[in-house]
């Protein structure tokens, strides 16, 4: 059986950013000695106490460098092009991968319809689970193709060589949340 945790980074009102972000790493220390696998850090944006994490790739490349066996993933990176453009996403999870030299288990799912997807633009509540299919299809692509290009119904990309190419070969795993219906019915 392998046990994780997920570094939320809630931060209630009784609670300072910066004093979360040190302890969350100390927990990330703890359950590795306790030997634990993983560490999942989410990406939340504009939530006031539930999570202060628009950054899970730099908080875990952090806990990368203090840890020696623990897997370090993204729960969710979301992929949408109005969000993170794919390419760049898939070049921060391959520096991830190489800085952890393999560790990396990149999450990913549709997005949150609630105040983090509004504070982007996607052109109608529709669309994000298209978008991020379109993405979910590249990033393996980008990852593989040399070079890679794309004229897509969500994204183009000029034909460029995607890099880092990923550590893990043939890339890192990939997970899918998949909390609501939606995401996995076709």
């Amino acid at each position: 059986m392998e046990f994780g945790i997920f570094s939320q980074m809630h931060t209630p009102p009784w609670d300072d950013e910066h004093s979360r972000f040190l302890r969350e790493v100390e927990v990330a220390l703890a359950v590795e000695a306790a030997g634990f696998k993983y560490d999942w850090s989410p990406e939340h944006h504009f939530l006031q106490y539930y999570s202060h994490q628009p950054a899970p790739e730099v908080f875990l490349s952090f806990v990368a460098g203090k840890t020696k066996r623990l897997h370090l993933g993204t729960a969710i990176t979301n992929i949408t092009a109005a969000v993170n453009h794919p390419a760049r996403v898939a070049e921060r999870i391959a520096t991830l991968d190489h800085l952890s030299e393999g560790r990396v288990e990149f999450g990913t799912g549709r997005g949150p319809p609630s105040a983090e997807g509004a504070g982007s633009v996607t052109p109608s509540p529709a669309e994000p689970k298209p978008m991020w299919k379109e993405s979910l299809e590249q990033i393996p692509r980008m990852w593989r193709d040399e070079p890679y290009s794309l004229e897509g119904k969500y994204f183009r990309m000029p034909e460029r060589n995607v890099l880092p190419k990923p550590f893990s070969k043939p890339h890192p795993p990939m997970w899918v949340a998949c909390s609501s219906p939606p995401t996995f019915i076709e």
